[in-house]
């Protein structure tokens, strides 16, 4: 579900579906996220609001930078929907199922080429002949481990940060190289993605000052 969560429009390909909209999409994986560590019991369902409106902030401030989605073709908008779902809810399961585990790495990149073959060899079934590189391969697995580690390291909560923080750093690189000309509608949505950002990025909260900072009262 992790894997295939962002790469579910290989299964299901969509007539309208184009990056921009799969990034918007991807973008709410917070929330389902926060509502999937609240299902499971991992995280207290008082503060779920927190991890919502990063991720609200984070789809409008793309909704103003790139292209609107196309929501017309029923299989653009299953795909649309399961990319966070899959997403959200594998990173979760992944914490939370067995996080002593040596193997479990392991066993989520070998899952992961059970997929991607199966999703090749569909393809394939439908005429399509897609082509292979092998460095690409590579890379993309180098790229897989490298996120399975972070989301180890990190949680799901601030893994998924990735899905507004790559999104704005590859917008402020086309900034760089093409130049458009910046209305308040560009400024407005990189704002909006950096403060998503840096909140989702920030560690989980700890105990209010009020209740560290108790000092029990000595009788007189």
């Amino acid at each position: 579900m992790l894997f295939g969560g962002p790469a579910i429009g290989l299964l299901l390909p969509g007539r309208e579906l184009d990056s921009s909209a799969l990034t918007i999409a991807l973008a709410l994986t917070p929330i389902i996220i926060a509502i999937a560590s609240t299902a499971f019991g991992t995280e207290s369902s008082d503060g779920i609001a927190g991890f919502i409106w990063p991720a609200l902030a984070a789809v409008s401030g793309l909704l103003l930078v790139l292209a609107q989605p196309n929501l017309g073709d029923i299989r653009t908008d299953l795909v649309l929907l399961l990319a966070p779902v899959f997403t959200g809810l594998g990173a979760v399961l992944f914490c939370t199922a067995h996080p002593q585990a040596p193997t479990r790495i392991t066993t989520a990149l070998l899952g992961a080429c059970v997929l991607f073959a199966v999703a090749l060899l569909a393809s394939r079934l439908t005429g399509a002949r897609p082509t292979f590189s092998l460095l690409a391969m590579a890379c993309d697995g180098i790229v897989a481990l490298l996120g399975i580690a972070t989301l180890s390291r990190l949680g799901a909560t601030r893994w998924s940060s990735q899905f507004t923080w790559v999104p704005l750093l590859i917008i402020l690189e086309g900034i760089v190289l093409v130049r458009p000309r910046l209305t308040a509608h560009w400024f407005t949505g990189l704002i909006l993605l950096i403060v998503a950002g840096v909140y989702l990025l920030l560690p989980p909260g700890h105990e209010s000052v009020s209740e560290t900072s108790r000092v029990p009262t000595l009788p007189v």
